[in-house]
């Protein structure tokens, strides 16, 4: 009776093993081709050009002495064009590898959503992949060599990456998060703005803004050290340039309050600072206070400056809405783009320079 018994038992597992032996659909990695990054532009007719990098094995680099090839493809989609491309391509064509997804600027000026919408439908696109925004020729950028040599794809990560290449004015920006306040209308985004380089590959100009998923401005390098200082991403130290004198900031700490007055946005900023004092001129002499009293007037400008040109555009690009989220009615969320250009908003800065006992300060 027990061996009777066993039999089914016997059945089933074998059934098992078959269902769960399968790795039937797979693609061997030698017939996979791993695309590095992906680059978006907006062709001559109404059509979508795609530019993909592909890194290459050692194996295959001595036929052409590069470590990478590029093609690009014609399509009505995204999707639409990584499916033509695969037409000309010996292996698969792989994009879970991609690293970034560069933007062309006049394809960001027409809007992201109809361009991004794959990847986050999709999943075949990292969604931590990093995205910037191209001003200058997409085919040179993507023809050219690395000049320090690191695949297709890594480049672009580690010129961002804060363990490498990123500094507070490059403002990391992943695709997951340039999704995410496309629908948020309490936070707009800024993303990272690159132009070609002559002896690299690109070079930061400074971070485009957007009002939902269009280009409407552009803040320079010096007012994107505040956005990040303001927006507690500072992560590293960044030297402030002034006339008599260096300084590096080495931390900060912002703490925002905010308040609704008749319908109208107050928001406070207190900036504390910590500085050393790296280099100053020798031949005109300043002390301490006079230092930090032009570093002060500095960042003042800086901020005016930023704030005049989101609140005119009705762009948060800092995410201040988020704490009127709990203050509004769900029908006034979409008022807010609106409301951040009456606010209130003011700012102090509170400056700690240290590194001061050198014999040239009086």
């Amino acid at each position: 009776m027990r061996r009777r018994h066993r039999w089914p038992l016997v059945i089933t597992l074998c059934l098992l093993m078959l269902v769960t032996c399968g790795c039937w659909d797979s693609k061997d990695v030698d017939n996979r081709l791993m695309v590095g990054v992906i680059g978006l532009q907006k062709s001559t007719d109404a059509s979508l050009k795609v530019w993909f990098r592909f890194p290459l094995p050692k194996g295959m680099q001595e036929t052409n002495k590069k470590d990478f090839f590029t093609l690009s493809q014609h399509g009505e989609t995204v999707s639409d064009a990584m499916n033509r491309v695969k037409y000309k391509l010996p292996k698969a064509l792989d994009p879970s590898s991609t690293r970034a997804i560069l933007v062309h600027e006049s394809l960001a000026q027409t809007g992201l959503v109809p361009y991004l919408e794959f990847a986050i439908r999709e999943r075949s696109v990292p969604l931590d992949a990093v995205v910037a925004i191209i001003r200058g020729d997409m085919e040179r950028i993507f023809t050219n060599t690395n000049p320090t040599g690191e695949l297709s794809g890594i480049y672009t990560k580690l010129f961002f990456e804060t363990y490498a290449g990123g500094i507070p004015r490059k403002n990391k920006v992943m695709l997951w998060d340039v999704y995410s306040k496309l629908y948020n209308p309490f936070h707009a985004n800024l993303i990272p703005l690159l132009t070609e380089g002559k002896q690299n590959s690109f070079v930061l100009a400074g971070n485009a803004i957007f009002v939902k998923d269009k280009i409407v401005g552009e803040l320079n390098k010096d007012e994107s050290l505040l956005y990040e200082i303001f927006t507690h991403r500072f992560h590293d130290s960044e030297v402030e340039l002034m006339s008599k004198s260096d300084v590096r900031i080495v931390h900060n700490h912002t703490r925002v309050r905010t308040d609704l007055k008749d319908g109208k946005p107050i928001i406070r900023i207190d900036c504390s600072l910590v500085t050393t004092l790296i280099d100053s001129s020798r031949s005109r002499k300043q002390n301490s206070t006079e230092v930090v009293a032009e570093l002060e007037t500095d960042l003042n400008t800086l901020a005016k400056s930023m704030f005049e040109k989101t609140q005119r555009l009705g762009a948060d690009i800092f995410g201040f809405g988020n704490r009127f989220r709990s203050r509004l009615q769900p029908s006034e969320y979409e008022k807010w783009p609106e409301m951040f250009k009456h606010a209130e908003i003011s700012y102090t800065f509170r400056i700690d320079l240290r590194n001061t006992g050198l014999e040239f300060l009086d």
